[in-house]
């Protein structure tokens, strides 16, 4: 099967790619729509989910994530084709300065044989009147992904004095980018392709469930009871044998006495 890969860009020197899911006839492919308001210290997001692939998608939960903090809304058993859902979020972030913010909305999601995986939408939240920004992504491209691949990200300087930029990439779960941070330093006015190393599935745990059988505590003897049985039964067998084997002997020599 086939993984189908959506790029979205967000207007700073930051991107984000979309995973959409294969399912057995096709593929899933989720779109995010957040309405992000930071109010009193706290970002909260209304999100509209919507399916606009071909096959449903299965145990659909939506993620607000702010730096190290998540908040994550209720699983939906499923997602039609052309159905949507709206999930209501919210982080306490606490006081921020002045600028842009960076912010995730992921949805979490399996096909119908219950692969895992990952859609995620990266915004920016304004604080208070921050001055335009001084770089641009202009262009993301990535070809096709089997086990590894490049991204190729196109910067451009928007002052005429030389910046020092770093370029942050983020991934769904399930994708792995070998640099995730790289520092750019752009000449003024350079535009400038930097390529960025991902692969699929660095690190993969699968764990099994069993069961222990918790009894009220017994003796030794009660224990091995059952093995006391069989050694008891074998060696009353032995016994038996002897018994027969020395009858046969004295009989064969009676036998062989008698004239």
């Amino acid at each position: 099967m086939r993984r189908l890969h959506r790029l979205v860009l967000v207007g700073a020197p930051a991107l984000v790619l979309c995973l959409a899911g294969p399912a057995a006839a096709g593929s899933i492919s989720i779109s995010i729509q957040p309405v992000v308001e930071l109010r009193e210290g706290a970002l909260s997001a209304q999100v509209k989910v919507s399916n606009v692939g071909d096959e449903a998608a299965e145990s659909v939960a939506a993620v607000l994530v702010f730096g190290e903090h998540k908040a994550r809304g209720e699983i939906h058993p499923s997602l039609a084709v052309g159905a949507s859902m709206d999930a209501t979020l919210s982080l306490a972030v606490g006081d921020l300065g002045t600028g842009r913010w960076p912010y995730q909305v992921a949805v979490d999601y399996t096909d119908a044989n219950q692969y895992p995986f990952q859609a995620i939408h990266l915004g920016l939240v304004t604080v208070g009147s921050p001055p335009p920004a001084k770089a641009a992504v202009s262009e993301v491209k990535a070809d096709p992904l089997s086990s590894a691949g490049t991204l190729r990200i196109r910067l451009k300087n928007l002052a005429g004095v030389v910046r020092q930029a770093s370029l942050t990439v983020v991934t769904p779960e399930g994708l792995e980018v070998t640099a995730p941070v790289q520092d750019v330093k752009l000449a003024a006015w350079e535009e400038r392709t930097v390529s960025v190393p991902f692969e699929d599935g660095v690190h993969q745990a699968v764990a099994g469930q069993g069961m222990v059988a918790i009894e009220a505590a017994h003796s030794f003897f009660e224990v091995r009871r059952t093995w006391f049985w069989i050694a008891a039964g074998v060696l009353v067998a032995l016994w038996v044998g002897i018994l027969l084997w020395r009858q046969m002997t004295a009989r064969s020599r009676r036998t062989e006495s008698s004239p």
